[in-house]
């Protein structure tokens, strides 16, 4: 054994020539390797203790020393040429956009930390970027000429992230400050959804494998949001295990974020009594769908010839006249809603299909679906009670929910995780939440434009990238913007003029 550890301790003469300080060379697996180590003194063992920094490449006697790639990518990083052309339109339009925030940020972190957390953002946002790749997003980026003046690395992005994720009260503490920062009416109806997320990392503790609506059981964690139906916008995420289910999270979300109404708006499909038993054990207060199959729907009124005289209630959505009787049903308040034209709608569509179709469509099954068709079934428990109106809005809201995490998986290319601690992956969670902040005051911007027939956020983003500074002589200048966008941008109330 004692002639085995000595072997092993040996190191020949060729590898040795590329030693350097604050360096060693470890044989592993019958290959000689070379790392960077530091020395740092050990309060409590009152001695100096050696740490490996990171892994510098290998060695080999005919080649010598061969850098790993991922030190290459840091070296190049570090020597990141200086650029007097940078994309000036994309830190313009985010800064615009998310102000804001910035401004509670600054009020709650170090600037240093923020500047690179903004950084990253902005790239994700903008790019969809790795961690690897935001040093040379960074330096060809007017940003880098007030934020992180001097460059960038990857480990100094991870290091942020990581610093982040640890300080998870101060999050809190800045997300809760983010709705006081709204009217008081902002806090009075927020909505609670979750989705899950799959990752391919075998080091964190919380993926596991759990169940979501693809039906795909690969390893996956979960993020629940809460979404301001008033701001329209996230204010809130989470990150849970990948196998708990939502109702076992949201009082804790809730104690967490400490907001006075809470309202989870569920899908169709989610109703079952075991669920309403949890929800009501938590005190949680909920808005859910029925399919319209449920035994607890009562179509009796439909079925009279004059129905809309003996209901005789209504309001209008978005143009369109919703009918609505409420009633009572296993002690649950339910209220069911007629959208007439998408009766007319979906009568039309079934009678198409019982000549395309008719092995599955039948006159029968039509007359037995005919008081079905247009209608929306809704169980709900609210504090206090609300007008019919007032719940149908709030559910129809909830295809906002469904955009923002649709937007969440596709637009920033974060259906997939592959990050190997904990607490940088809650820093990037952050990073994608600002980035998602800026996304949806970008479409409700198109929104309240009427543009999102002509341009998606997606739109807007690559256009702002054809906006540059240049360098002469010392100053920046503006480089030249078509009228059609400006005209585009002063619609969106993004000024690139001044």
């Amino acid at each position: 054994m004692t002639n085995l550890i000595r072997l092993l301790m040996y190191i020949p003469e060729w590898a040795l020539k590329h030693k350097e300080p604050r360096t060693e060379i470890r044989f592993i697996k019958g290959t000689y390797y070379k790392y960077e180590v530091q020395y740092k003194y050990n309060k409590d063992k009152k001695r100096t203790d050696k740490q490996t920094v990171r892994l510098l490449g290998k060695l080999t006697e005919a080649d010598g020393f061969i850098p790993s790639n991922k030190d290459l990518m840091r070296q190049k990083a570090e020597q990141l040429p200086k650029v007097d052309i940078k994309t000036f339109g994309l830190y313009h339009l985010f800064c615009s956009l998310i102000a804001p925030e910035i401004t509670s940020l600054m009020e709650n972190f170090e600037g240093e930390v923020v500047e690179k957390l903004l950084t990253f953002s902005m790239m994700r946002w903008a790019y969809q970027s790795p961690i690897k790749r935001i040093a040379n997003y960074h330096v060809h980026d007017f940003c880098s000429e007030v934020w992180c003046k001097e460059k960038i690395s990857d480990k100094k992005i991870s290091d942020t992230l990581k610093f982040l994720g640890q300080n998870r009260e101060i999050l809190v503490a800045w997300m809760k400050s983010r709705l006081r920062m709204q009217t008081e009416s902002a806090n009075k109806f927020v909505m609670m959804d979750s989705t899950h997320v799959t990752t391919v990392s075998e080091k964190l503790a919380i993926n596991a494998k759990g169940y979501n609506p693809s039906f795909d059981f690969d390893k996956q964690i979960r993020l629940m949001y809460l979404f301001s139906a008033e701001l329209n916008q996230p204010i809130y995420y989470r990150l849970l295990n990948g196998n708990i289910t939502d109702i076992k999270s949201m009082s804790l979300c809730v104690k967490e974020m400490d907001v006075r109404d809470v309202v989870f708006i569920a899908d169709k499909g989610f109703y079952s009594k075991d669920n309403i038993k949890q929800l009501n054990e938590n005190e949680l207060q909920y808005i859910i769908p029925l399919h319209r199959n449920s035994a607890l729907i009562d179509f009796t009124p439909l079925e009279k010839a004059n129905f809309k005289k003996e209901i005789n209630r209504y309001f209008e959505y978005q143009g369109r006249i919703i009918w609505y009787y409420q009633y009572q049903k296993e002690e649950q308040n339910i209220v069911t809603f007629l959208d007439e034209k998408l009766r007319v709608e979906e009568e039309t569509d079934y009678l198409k299909r019982t000549q395309t179709h008719p092995e599955e469509y039948t006159q029968e099954k039509f007359y037995e679906k005919i008081h079905h068709f247009g209608t929306l079934t809704i169980i709900e428990k609210l504090k206090t009670e609300q007008e019919p109106q007032y719940i149908y809005q709030a559910y129809k809201q909830r295809n906002e929910i469904e955009i923002m995490f649709d937007s969440y998986k596709n637009f920033l290319d974060a259906d997939k995780m592959y990050m190997q601690d904990r607490y940088v992956l809650e820093g990037w969670l952050l990073a994608n939440f600002i980035a998602m902040i800026a996304y949806y005051r970008l479409f409700t911007r198109l929104k309240k434009a009427n543009l999102l027939d002509k341009f998606s956020p997606k739109d807007i983003i690559e256009i702002s990238k054809s906006i540059y500074q240049l360098k002469i002589r010392g100053q920046w200048n503006r480089s030249e913007i078509t009228l059609k966008n400006i005209e585009l941008f002063k619609k969106l109330k993004i000024d690139y003029l001044k």
